[in-house]
């Protein structure tokens, strides 16, 4: 079976963030499946030419794109997609999120099944300046067509169903996303008071409220400190106001930011933690909670889009309502994060549990053999 893969993918593999993770894990998976031929297409802004990289039997094409494509509906980008899937001839295309990559998929003549990361129009909803909610409206409008022209949707949470029950009509199918083996490995090695965080530096995260708990639990536990992995380039503006109130606060070696990891970084930064935390305003289902899952790391997070799936709230974690404002909930945040760092034993219970479920759900060889078939269900219920 030949496969066309298109979405985010990393040009250095071992640096990964956002849906690149997913689809990294996942093609590892796949590749290890003799019946399946793999191509990736992913476009990227910082290339002035096309590049393909060819390692084994996975061949990545990388794309320029442009700035602007959103205005014309990425027309350009679309139609070199396609002309890239020509010579390969896929049996089907896999596009991972619902822009771009969906558009292309869905403007093409192969069998197209997608999968939704980030719902746009839920993410936009917390966009802040007029640039960023003009880009939100566009992209959510892309979205909207996507999903209703869309004939099959991949689930990784029944999150996305339950958003988009007004306007999909097609067939679904739950695979949630793989998590890669070395997080189900690894030897844990808690360091007391040791939170971590992970992802982009940006308020949807819900960082600066995370930074303001974190001054209340060292109230209740002197030796709390966070560690924070993610990338701050994305909204410079917001990642300096963390950096003040930490300056303000005197937090400077109770908080430290680490920037994007590699995985092998990110595996040790999971290692040594002692509890997981993601206060988020929106998700769909996140990669880190998974990766906090499979470690045997127990979570405190905010019950946002999907997670609720994830996390069964005392049992594998602690969950929190999503807040109503900007300014989050640091007490109740204090709070979660303070009781497991106080009562090891009811940490180590809940990691335990979470190692177990994530075993059950996220194994990445599950994933790519459930995946698989539902590329069969595609084929057939398209008459392939």
């Amino acid at each position: 079976m030949r496969v066309a893969i298109l979405g985010p993918y990393p040009l250095d593999t071992e640096r990964l963030g956002g849906v690149e993770v997913a689809i990294v894990y996942v093609q590892r998976e796949l590749l290890k499946l003799e019946e399946v031929e793999l191509q990736i297409v992913t476009c990227k802004e910082e290339l002035a030419a096309p590049r393909v990289v060819e390692e084994g039997r996975l061949r990545v094409i990388y794309l320029p794109r442009g700035r602007l494509g959103r205005l014309t509906w990425h027309r350009r980008e679309v139609r070199a997609i396609l002309r890239a899937l020509g010579p390969f001839e896929p049996d089907i295309v896999h596009a991972h999120g619902s822009g771009l990559y969906a558009g292309a998929a869905l403007a093409g003549p192969y069998p197209a099944v997608i999968t939704v990361h980030g719902i746009i129009s839920q993410e936009a909803k917390l966009a802040t300046g007029w640039g960023n909610r003009l880009r939100g409206f566009l992209d959510a409008q892309y979205e909207r067509m996507v999903i209703r022209r869309a004939r099959h949707l991949m689930l990784i949470t029944p999150y996305v169903e339950q958003v988009f029950a007004g306007i999909f009509a097609g067939r679904s199918y739950l695979v949630e996303n793989a998590c890669d083996e070395r997080f189900f490995a690894l030897q844990r090695e808690p360091v007391p008071g040791r939170i971590l965080f992970a992802g982009p530096v940006i308020p949807r995260k819900g960082v600066l409220p995370l930074l303001r708990a974190l001054r209340l639990v060292r109230e209740r536990v002197p030796e709390a400190h966070l560690h924070i992995a993610g990338p701050t380039g994305g909204r410079p503006d917001y990642y300096q106001a963390c950096v003040a109130y930490v300056r303000e606060q005197g937090l400077d070696e109770a908080a430290t930011f680490l920037g994007q990891l590699t995985q092998e970084q990110l595996l040790t930064e999971y290692a040594r933690c002692a509890v997981f935390t993601l206060p988020s305003f929106q998700e769909t289902a996140p990669m880190v909670i998974e990766q906090a899952m499979a470690a045997g790391v127990p979570s405190v997070a905010t019950r946002a889009g999907g997670v609720p799936w994830m996390l069964e709230d005392g049992l594998t974690g602690l969950t929190l309502p999503v807040p109503g404002s900007s300014e989050g909930d640091p007490e109740a945040l204090a709070a979660a994060l303070a009781r497991l760092l106080q009562d090891g034993e009811s940490a180590e219970r809940m990691g335990r549990r979470a190692k177990e479920v994530a075993r059950a759900r996220f194994w990445p060889e599950s994933v790519a053999r459930r995946t698989l078939e539902v590329y069969r269900q595609v084929l057939e219920a398209e008459g392939r």
